[in-house]
C-alpha cells in the first residue's frame, strides 16, 4: 500500500510540475463559471499592471524548427541535461541517523474503545523475516534487493533517470559492511532520506554551477514575458489587509501578514498581491525549481518587488538557493525589479531582516 501510495503521490507531482510548464489560460476560468470563485483586480490598478512585465530566464538554443527559433524559456531539466549523477560523489553522514523504533500495543479502555500504547524496542530486537533472508544471500544479491528497495522509497526525481540512481545507490552500498547492510534494512526510511537529500544536494550543485557559466557567456538572457491577470483564483482567501491589488487575497500565516501590515501598506507602495502557486502565479525560473516568491509589490514610483519570506528556524541550503537565484534575477532583471528574502530577525547572507527590508523599500 505504501509502495503504491508513494508512486500514485509521484505521478501526482509530476503532472503538477507539467503543468507548471504552461501559462495558465484565463478562459479556464471564465469557461467554469460560478464553481470556482474569482476577484477581480481593484479599478484604480488595471492600467498599472498592463504596464508591468516580469522578466523571466531565457536560453539561447540552436535553432530546430522552420521559423528558426533560437531561445528557450529555461528550466532545470535543460541545466541537467549533462548531469551524471552515478560519477558524483557518495560521501553521506550515515554515522548521524537516529531513529528510534516503536511498537504499538492497543489496549481496550472501556467496551469497544481502544487506545495505542507506544513502547519503544531496541533495533537489535527487530526480527525482520525478509531482511534475514536478504542477508543470507552474497554480496552482490543483497545490493540488488537493497537497492530495489531504496528505489521504490526515492520514487521519482525527474529530470535524473531512474538508472543513474540506481547506480549510484548501488555504489553506495557496495561501500558498506556487514554490520551498516543490516542496519540499512532496519532503518531504510531514514537512510532513504539521507540518499535524497544528497543527491538533491549535488544536483543542485550542477545545475547552480551550469546557471551562472552560461550566464557568463551570454547563453541565459531575462526578458518580460509574464503579466498579471484581470483576475484570480485563490482557493482559500486571506485576511483583508489595505492596499490590496485584487478584492481579495490568497492565504497568509502569521509572518507573512506581519510583513504585509508593515510593509505593503506604506504610504509609497502602489499595491501588494499574495502570489499564487501551482502554475497561476510569477515564478523565477532558474537553477531551482520554479521558485514563487510570496509577494509582488508596486512602489508608486513605478518599482516592482518580490518578497520571499521565510520564518527565523527556515534558513537551510534550499533557501540560500532561491535567494541566491531571486538576488541574481534582480541584476538581470533591470533598475525597473527588486528582490527581496526576509526573515524576522535572523540574518542570513544576501537576504534582510524584516526591519530593514522595510527601511529600504521605504526609499524606493
Amino acid at each position: 500500500m505504501e509502495s503504491i501510495s508513494k508512486e500514485e503521490n509521484n505521478e501526482l507531482e509530476q503532472q503538477i510540475k507539467e503543468q507548471e510548464k504552461q501559462p495558465v489560460d484565463e478562459n479556464i476560468f471564465q469557461e467554469m463559471g460560478d464553481k470556482v470563485k474569482r476577484y477581480r483586480v481593484k479599478e484604480t490598478n488595471k492600467e498599472i499592471i498592463d504596464k508591468i512585465d516580469f522578466p523571466q530566464f531565457f536560453l539561447k538554443v540552436t535553432a530546430s524548427d522552420i521559423f528558426g527559433t533560437d531561445e528557450e524559456l529555461l528550466n532545470r531539466e535543460s541545466l541537467l541535461k549533462d548531469f551524471k549523477l552515478s560519477d558524483e560523489d557518495i560521501k553521506i553522514d550515515f554515522d548521524k541517523i537516529s531513529s528510534d523504533l516503536y511498537k504499538v500495543d492497543l489496549t481496550e479502555t472501556v467496551k469497544d474503545n481502544y487506545t495505542p500504547d507506544w513502547v519503544k524496542i531496541e533495533e537489535s530486537q527487530v526480527k525482520d523475516p525478509i531482511a534475514e533472508y536478504i542477508l543470507a544471500k552474497p554480496k552482490d544479491a543483497q545490493i540488488s534487493d537493497i537497492t530495489h528497495q531504496i528505489m521504490q522509497i526515492i520514487g521519482n526525481m525527474y529530470p535524473i533517470p531512474d538508472q543513474e540512481i540506481k547506480v549510484y545507490v548501488g555504489r553506495i552500498l557496495k561501500g558498506m559492511n556487514a554490520e551498516q547492510m543490516r542496519d540499512i534494512l532496519v532503518r531504510k526510511w531514514s537512510y532513504t532520506d539521507k540518499i535524497k537529500s544528497k543527491i538533491r544536494q549535488l544536483s543542485d550543485s550542477y545545475a547552480e554551477t551550469r546557471f551562472f557559466d552560461i550566464l557568463k557567456t551570454k547563453g541565459i538572457k531575462a526578458k518580460g514575458n509574464w503579466k498579471l491577470g484581470k483576475e484570480i483564483v485563490p482557493g482559500n482567501v486571506g485576511s483583508s489587509i489595505g492596499n490590496s491589488l485584487y478584492e481579495k487575497e490568497g492565504t497568509m500565516n502569521n509572518f507573512e501578514e506581519r510583513v504585509i501590515m508593515e510593509i505593503g501598506t506604506s504610504s509609497n507602495i502602489a499595491f501588494w498581491h499574495r502570489n499564487l502557486e501551482r502554475g497561476k502565479g510569477f515564478f523565477i525560473n532558474g537553477f531551482k525549481a520554479n521558485h514563487y516568491p510570496d509577494f509582488i509589490l508596486q512602489t508608486k514610483s513605478g518599482k516592482t518587488i518580490l518578497i520571499e519570506t521565510k520564518g527565523d528556524h527556515l534558513d537551510g541550503s534550499d533557501s540560500e538557493g532561491k535567494c541566491r537565484l531571486g538576488n541574481e534575477w534582480e541584476r538581470q532583471a533591470g533598475n525597473d525589479f527588486s528582490y527581496f528574502m526576509v526573515f524576522d530577525k535572523k540574518e542570513v547572507k544576501g537576504a534582510f531582516t524584516l526591519d530593514k527590508a522595510k527601511e529600504l523599500i521605504s526609499g524606493m
